[in-house]
């Protein structure tokens, strides 16, 4: 016996599925959660799902004829019951796949948690389950691990984008804090006497600079040269384009 069902996509979804409408040959006992993500939609960017109107669990089993509407996280006043993946609470805090080295580096310059460097999916996975922290990737496979809850898949393959793309995703404009985070391991940049850093820094900056910050995490000092204006530059002209967004 045939199991043809239909899903529609809403928002977001459809940029991962590449159409709004997909019929699916589903088979047999498959729950909507498995049909879901055979079409590349990880369970972390669902959420909520009905069907005929009414609310449905990612365990629902499919049948024939049935038609599923499938929504990104919005602002609907859902039934907590029927959410199926929460809306991250607080400060927003990522850790990125391997790939995505020039975006950590971004987010880290707009003082936005962003751990990176784990090469192992397994890693990852564990990871942001003991420290709550949210995946960034490109890879679908490992946000569709059951045990996920916070997760996002990446459209754009431009750091620049990709920042656009998470920021709007999680309004981190709300966060920015600009030059408090390391940009090499992500440890918060406290504010230190040049006195203390002198021996440590090139003689010409010492000549130039008085302020200096200095990472807790790995010891990088830090001073406002070139290379911290053409960042201010940059964040100047992103915020520009980016909305101020209430909580």
């Amino acid at each position: 016996m045939e199991t043809k069902i239909t899903i529609r996509f809403f928002g977001s979804l459809v940029d991962l599925v590449g159409k709004q409408y997909v019929q699916l040959d589903a088979g047999i006992n498959q729950t909507i959660k498995d049909c879901v993500e055979r079409l590349g939609v990880p369970h972390t960017e669902v959420y909520f799902i009905t069907l005929q109107k009414s609310f449905v669990r990612f365990d629902k089993i499919v049948k024939n004829g049935d038609m599923y509407f499938v929504y990104p996280e919005c602002n609907l006043d859902i039934p907590k019951e029927y959410i199926l993946t929460p809306k991250y609470e607080g400060v927003p805090k990522f850790i990125l796949d391997i790939h995505l080295g020039k975006l950590a580096r971004l987010l880290r310059m707009l003082g936005i948690s962003a751990e990176y460097g784990v090469v192992d999916d397994n890693e990852i996975v564990s990871k942001a389950l003991s420290e709550n922290l949210i995946i960034l990737t490109r890879d679908r496979g490992i946000l569709k691990r059951n045990e996920v809850t916070y997760g996002y898949i990446l459209r754009s393959d431009d750091p620049k984008t990709q920042l656009r793309e998470v920021t709007l995703r999680y309004s981190l404009q709300n966060w920015f804090a600009p030059f408090t985070r390391c940009m090499e391991c992500n440890g918060k940049l406290i504010s230190v006497p040049k006195r203390d850093v002198q021996e440590h820094v090139p003689e010409k900056v010492r000549e130039t600079f008085d302020e200096f910050a200095k990472c807790e995490r790995c010891g990088k000092i830090y001073w406002g040269g070139t290379h911290y204006e053409n960042m201010s530059v940059f964040i100047e002209k992103f915020l520009k384009d980016i909305p101020r967004k209430k909580f």
